[in-house]
């Protein structure tokens, strides 16, 4: 550690021999008999606690002894402590609090701390009880819980010319905590049904880092939910539950025991809510009937397939209702080689099939099997339009089950289906008829419940005009559907393949727009350039015809005018200054009726080549009908075909345009904590020194992985240290392993640097570049350690030491990474941070913020980093 010494000691010690003649001659009159001392000079350590990587503060006192007539005030003072290395580390030099005009700690040899003092104050006595000194400590990450003591060896003071030992000497201890580790989330998937497998699921925590060692499982059962009379199924100690029809109609609870490998290491066990009541043996099984379309006159096929299934189906049934008015059934192909039988009747309009695998489960059906597929032939009369083919009672078994190959009844369910009849061309080549679909927005694969018609025309200038309303009928069939399948959200899909539709118009008519509000669903229009969602909410009393007009921005001419406009905007300035913007994608208008409600709009990233950073930092600008303009910034999603976009809500119709803002993005490549701290005084790990590396540096592999024995499969940081080992940047220990737990040491991280460092001498020369330390001569990092001091990478302590041992801080490591990676943190201001424990005075503050937090910025004409707006 750092030795503080305070010079000009010949006019102190002149001021203090002349006051302590004074005090000499007026203690010299005073009677013997009254120099018995009443209480003794203590010296005193106080106590602390802390837990492993953490900071603790030591404080030292002392308190004059006191005669009959008056105290021991002293004007200088020296202690000698001990404490236990293995335990505790200093992080920081030893404090003086007693306004010492000479102050020196003497911390060179590790585990000892020798303090001298003198002359405090304007008075340069201590009269009274005093704190003199604070001792700064890191507890040890591996610390064991327990106490560890700070040791008084000896102290001293001085009244006159001699120092007098203080023999009334108290030691401190610093007690070192381990919280135990807790099992949170705790909770149960699967289909609480006999024959199928739960799952216990949960997040282990533990605050020390301590890892997960031998945690303990029980599953319970109970007859009712509140678990009033649990008891522990026998052998059910794993995280999975294999039902037993001994659980019919039970209720099941997981129980947690969190188990760590250090510290404290048994936590409370953690029940999770009930699952349940389990139902008998019942499997699941998803059918659709498919869709159709033709002119009259036309044959169609409809097929009806197992989508999803828990098992195979043994046997199903099924009555179809139909339209006899369009269609007429012409014949029912069903599985070949098994029983399956089949009939209809055109004039009532129904259907019936029945089928049953007759080879004990060898011929079931499997998902994606087809269970029949019906021919119809669209009657020439009938009127365009769309048919629903459905079963009218889905609970009742006569018309609709399926079961298992046990021939159990399954948790089934039905989409139906339709056949849409539309007209022949009339050769016209100006207007075409399209059908789209109307889609349940929450199934997975957005399945079609309805049809739609899009009039789409071509204008003058050559581009299409799309017309879409939305009948009662579709909404009908829409809104069975969409509320069957306990969906809250339908999306008219339009699409544009070709890329030459010029503007969209989506007309809702009054009647249909009951029918879905009534329904309290959703409405969505998905169209190539923008997809808009309309919240049941948002329709509620809106009792109008409902339009939507969209006209994309497509031409280069009609970007730039946008992006001239924006450009001059205030809010725009403010966050791209002189650098303008860049438009990305097409600016979109769009008209409605539907104002002041919210709806949530999302604008496609179509052929942008951006970062996750440069898109995370996309704004919106805002051209509102009234005249207004805003900025503003949506979030980033992503649709299940993998597609991204930028989500905002609205609640007035407007021109929008995505924007970029000028300048480079630095993007974070350290996190900080839950609870808005970033610890800068915890030790950094090798793992972690890893998992920065490869964020942050990309190098041609220069030696083979290395399977490293004490690296776990599922270990977080494995593919990291995988990455780190190949660049040639870290290797492991000579006993195969990596150590990825262990704090790195300033000797690692010197190595590490000086491999990165652009330029760098090598051997002899790499060995000259620096002048060294005296504690690091002759060590295996010497080299290493040199360059990266010449360079101004990593410097020593004022004594003169490098410590190559000690480990490294989080505050230490990021200031480094960023000299090493040439990202310039001396613009970083307080405004971009609420690092609650790094506050504007932390000697790290603006090396913790340019690496904790992305932001984009420029390079001024001096070459150094200004950051810019931070979203």
């Amino acid at each position: 550690m750092n030795i503080e010494r305070v010079t000009n000691k010949r006019s102190v010690y002149r001021r203090l021999t002349a006051l302590a003649m004074a005090l000499c001659l007026i203690f010299g009159l005073l009677p013997a008999a009254q120099a018995e001392p009443v209480q003794r000079f203590k010296a005193e350590i106080a106590d602390a606690a802390g837990i492993g990587g953490q900071s603790v503060a030591i404080s030292v006192y002392l308190e004059p002894g006191r005669l009959a007539d008056y105290d021991d005030a002293f004007w200088a003072y020296s202690l000698n402590l001990t404490y236990d290395t293995n335990v505790l580390t200093l992080s920081a030099p030893v404090a003086d609090e007693a306004a010492a005009q000479h102050f020196e700690a003497d911390t060179s040899t590790a585990g000892t701390v020798g303090i001298e003092a003198n002359t405090f104050g304007d008075l340069g006595f201590v009269f009274e009880r005093q704190k003199v000194a604070t001792l700064y400590f890191t507890v040890n990450k591996d610390a064991a819980p327990g106490g560890t003591a700070v040791s008084l060896t000896s102290a001293s003071y001085t009244i006159e010319a001699d120092p007098v030992d203080i023999e009334s000497l108290t030691s401190g201890t610093v007690g070192v905590m381990n919280d135990a580790p807790t099992a949170e989330n705790v909770a149960i998937s699967g289909m609480p049904a006999v024959g199928r497998t739960l799952t216990g699921g949960y997040v282990y925590a533990d605050r020390e880092g301590n890892a997960e060692g031998a945690t303990g499982y029980q599953w319970y059962m109970a007859t009712d939910a509140a678990g009033t009379d649990k008891t522990a199924i026998e052998g059910a100690t794993s995280n999975t539950l294999e039902t037993t029809a001994a659980l019919a109609g039970k209720y099941v609870f997981f129980e947690v025991t969190p188990i760590a490998t250090g510290g404290a290491t048994a936590g409370a066990a953690a029940l999770s809510a009930a699952a349940g009541p389990v139902e008998a043996k019942r499997e699941t099984a998803a059918v659709t009937i498919g869709q159709a379309s033709g002119q009259p006159g036309a044959t169609v096929e409809v097929p009806v397939t197992l989508t999803d299934a828990s098992a195979d189906v043994g046997s199903y049934g099924m009555k179809l209702a139909f339209d006899p008015a369009a269609l007429e059934v012409t014949g029912i192909a069903g599985p070949g080689g098994e029983l399956f039988d089949s009939g209809y009747d055109n004039e009532a309009g129904w259907l019936r099939t029945a089928w049953a695998d007759l080879a004990g489960g060898d011929g079931a059906l499997k998902v994606g099997d087809k269970l029949f597929t019906v021919t119809f032939k669209i009657k020439t009369d009938a009127a365009y339009g769309n048919y629903a083919l459905k079963v009218a009672d889905e609970a009742d078994l006569r018309q609709f089950t399926v079961t298992d190959v046990e021939a159990y009844e399954t948790a089934k369910t039905l989409t139906a289906g339709n056949v849409v009849v539309y007209a022949p061309s009339t050769g016209q080549p100006d207007k075409e008829i399209i059908y789209v679909d109307v889609k349940d927005a929450g199934a997975a694969n957005g399945g079609a419940v309805a049809k739609a018609q899009i009039e789409r025309t071509k204008k003058a200038d050559g581009t299409k005009s799309d017309k879409v309303v939305l009948t009662a009928d579709q909404a009908k069939q829409t809104v069975a559907s969409i509320v069957a399948a306990g969906s809250k959200m339908a999306n008219i899909v339009i699409p544009d393949t070709k890329d030459e539709v010029s503007e969209v118009n989506v007309i809702v008519p009054k009647e249909a727009g009951q029918l879905i509000r009534d329904a309290k669903i959703g409405l969505g229009i998905v169209t190539d350039n923008v997809k808009v969602q309309i919240p049941a909410a948002s329709l509620q009393d809106f009792t109008e015809e409902l339009y939507f007009r969209f006209v994309p921005i497509k031409s280069e001419a009609g970007k730039q005018e946008v992006k001239a406009r924006a450009e001059q905007d205030a809010a725009v300035k403010a966050a791209a200054g002189e650098l303008g913007v860049t438009v990305v994608g097409r600016p979109m208008t769009i008209e409605t009726n539907l104002q002041n409600r919210e709806v949530t709009l999302i604008m496609p990233l179509k052929g942008t080549s951006l970062s996750q950073a440069e898109l995370a930092n996309l704004g919106i600008y805002v051209e509102h009908g009234d005249g207004t303009k805003e900025l503003l910034h949506g979030k980033l999603v992503t649709d299940e075909s993998g597609a991204q976009g930028i989500e905002f809500k609205v609640s007035k119709f407007s021109t929008f345009t995505l924007v970029k803002t000028a300048g480079d993005v630095h993007e974070a490549y350290v996190q900080g904590y839950a609870d808005g701290t970033f610890r800068p005084e915890r030790t950094i790990t090798r793992a972690e020194i890893a998992a920065i590396l490869s964020r942050t540096v990309t190098l041609p592999a220069a030696t083979a992985d290395i399977d490293y024995s004490d690296m776990a499969s599922g270990y977080w940081a494995k593919s990291a240290i995988s990455s780190a080992t190949k660049m040639g940047l870290m290797k492991g220990y000579a006993n195969g392993t990596f150590g990825a737990e262990k704090p790195i040491t300033r000797a690692e991280l010197a190595s590490l640097a000086a491999k990165l460092m652009a330029g760098a001498a090598t051997g002899d020369a790499a060995a000259a570049a620096g002048a060294g330390f005296a504690d690091t001569a002759g060590t295996w990092a010497e080299a290493a350690i040199k360059q990266v001091q010449s360079a101004g990478i990593i410097k020593g302590y004022a004594d003169g030491s490098f410590r190559p041992n000690k480990p490294v801080t989080r505050a230490e490591a990021v200031a480094i990474v960023n000299k090493l990676l040439g990202r310039d943190s001396s613009s970083a201001s307080a405004a971009d941070t609420t690092w609650r424990d790094v506050p504007g005075t932390h000697w790290a503050y603006a090396d913790i913020l340019e690496a904790s937090v992305t932001h984009r910025y420029t390079t001024d004409a001096d070459g150094r980093e200004q950051w810019g707006t931070n979203n």
